[in-house]
């Protein structure tokens, strides 16, 4: 599965943690053991094997294979059940909240940074950039609900930009955010 949409209030809060995050995003690079994951995030192997054990209870990630090492050893391969997880901004719990925000906001100063420098795009108040926000994470959830159907994805990047820019095309045309983003002149609405 490419996408999942999260609506249970318990995973959201899962998802809501960096390096939870972190470790799914890794896995959707390719399948990983608890030492590669630990290695990799500068973390010991039992804090590692927290997050995985919190994540295998909710079903976001499995076992995807298990191999011996020249040891004798078992080797536990994880995956996650998606290559994206988008979650359903009304069962976000209010202590989850400002983190999905949050991400958001770091998002669209990466948009807005990058019209910026091509299209002189003028400031955004911080009021405004988290209504956005808010706006975009529920515009996600529509667009993502689109490809939640999608079998196997070659390169979930390239799909996760994919939905991003359906999301942001969406809002740029609804009559909130269209003032906003028509101020760039070479911007295509």
């Amino acid at each position: 599965m490419s996408v999942r949409i999260v609506d249970d209030p318990d995973k959201i809060r899962l998802l809501a943690d960096f390096t939870r995050t972190e470790i799914l995003q890794l896995l959707c690079e390719h399948p990983m053991t608890e030492t590669q994951l630990s290695k990799e995030l500068g973390l010991t192997r039992a804090a590692v094997g927290y997050h995985l054990n919190l994540l295998m209870k909710a079903q976001l990630i499995y076992l995807e294979r298990v191999e011996p090492e020249e040891h004798g050893i078992l080797q536990k391969f994880y995956s996650p059940v998606a290559a994206f997880f988008i979650v359903d901004y009304n069962r976000i719990p209010n202590d989850a909240r400002r983190y999905f925000i949050q991400t958001q906001i770091i998002h669209l100063r990466g948009i807005f940074t990058a019209f910026q420098l091509r299209h002189r795009f003028s400031s955004v108040s911080p009021e405004t950039l988290e209504k956005l926000a808010v706006a975009m994470l529920k515009q996600l959830e529509n667009t993502g609900r689109k490809h939640a159907e999608e079998g196997p994805i070659e390169n979930a990047e390239t799909m996760k930009v994919k939905i991003y820019a359906e999301a942001l095309e969406s809002l740029i045309k609804q009559d909130e955010w269209h003032a906003l983003f028509k101020e760039s002149k070479e911007l295509k609405l």
